[in-house]
């Protein structure tokens, strides 16, 4: 019972940052980078924001969210399958080579060896002829690794060897996401916090000026005979 409440506060709150549930903004501590995380997934893999919180509520573990999302994605599968298959003992590769595809959706094209923890499977692939990419064998930690590298890569813009420096210094991928996201004013929390501290929007009076704007256009419309609104209709 304990758990099953503890499962339902954590999804509560995850809603809540996803802008699911219209709870106030907030300082929510340890699960503000954690939404980062599931924000990306959301924007760049697409993964529907009530099913992000199904599957923490399944038990998947939030790095490995990415790779769900990817594979959804590349395998044209829907996310639940990836999960499922996952959760009864199959690999992430295992799994990609069941659909048809292979260790080849997983490389990521670093400009030199990125060191640990990527070196040995990237190594893999650059001593290993393209042509038979197809026998190499990685692990659920590599995948993860290279997943989830390219998503901060595609979702913030950043060079790989970025997201790889920090990396070798100990940090998660959710702590990594939270960086990156308020570095590039995509923090579900940075540009209120900003705005706020700043004592509020940059004009202020722009929302005022629209609206008179839009009394005027109202009325040149009523005056040419077409009629109100937006002008759209």
């Amino acid at each position: 019972m304990a758990r099953r409440v503890k499962h339902l506060a954590l999804a509560a709150a995850l809603a809540a940052l996803l802008g699911i549930l219209p709870a106030a903004r907030a300082d929510l501590g340890p699960l503000e980078p954690i939404a980062d995380l599931h924000r990306a997934v959301h924007e760049s893999l697409g993964l529907p924001e009530p099913l992000i919180v199904r599957l923490l509520e399944q038990g998947a573990p939030p790095d490995q969210l990415p790779v769900i999302g990817f594979l959804a994605r590349e395998l044209a599968q829907p996310p639940q399958v990836i999960f499922d298959l996952h959760h009864s003992g199959l690999s992430f590769l295992d799994i990609t080579l069941r659909f048809g595809r292979g260790p080849e959706i997983f490389y990521v094209p670093f400009a030199a060896d990125p060191g640990p923890p990527y070196g040995n499977a990237w190594g893999y692939y650059k001593k290993t002829p393209r042509a038979r990419w197809n026998t190499i064998r990685l692990t659920d930690v590599d995948v993860v690794n290279f997943v989830n590298v390219r998503v901060c890569h595609d979702h913030y813009g950043v060079g790989y060897d970025r997201i790889v420096a920090q990396r070798r210094k100990g940090k998660g991928f959710a702590d990594i996401h939270r960086e990156l996201a308020v570095e590039t004013g995509k923090h579900g929390h940075g540009k209120g916090a900003k705005a706020s501290a700043a004592g509020g929007p940059k004009d202020p009076g722009k929302s005022g000026s629209k609206g008179k704007s839009g009394g005027k256009d109202q009325g040149k419309n009523k005056d040419k005979g077409k009629g109100g609104g937006s002008g759209k209709g």
